[in-house]
């Protein structure tokens, strides 16, 4: 049995969406679309995710208190904590890829995620 498909217009003006669609997509993912970072907090509360140029005060609610995270002018720190030992306060700021902040006592976990246009810096790993 022999089979003739003689695509009529439409087919390939569906075809050429398809193809399009495809490659917008695939430049996307693979080129890594834009260079925003984030900042990305995990507590038992739940997540958060807040874009690292935008200003803002957050309070994490942990199992000991709260801990108030301050997000201003392209960095994060920790304010405050009911932890004892204050070490997440004392870590400072960030505001680069992958870097990250830790209040154990309190289970709170702030990170900075996505992709930097500025690579090749040195961080501990490297010193």
């Amino acid at each position: 049995m022999k089979l003739h498909f003689k695509p009529r217009i439409l087919d390939l003006i569906i075809l050429a969406v398809a193809i399009a669609v495809t490659a917008i997509v695939s430049a996307k993912v693979y080129t890594g679309g834009d260079d925003k970072l984030y900042v990305h907090i995990t507590a038992d509360s739940g997540e958060w995710i807040e874009a690292l140029d935008t200003d803002k005060k957050l309070e994490i609610q942990g199992p000991l208190g709260i801990t108030y995270v301050d997000i201003e002018g392209g960095n994060v720190r920790i304010l405050d904590s009911p932890c004892k030992n204050k070490l997440c306060v004392g870590m400072g700021e960030i505001g680069k890829e992958n870097q990250w902040i830790a209040c154990m006592p309190n289970r709170v976990f702030v990170r900075i995620g996505g992709r930097s246009a500025v690579t090749g810096g040195i961080d501990a790993g490297t010193y």
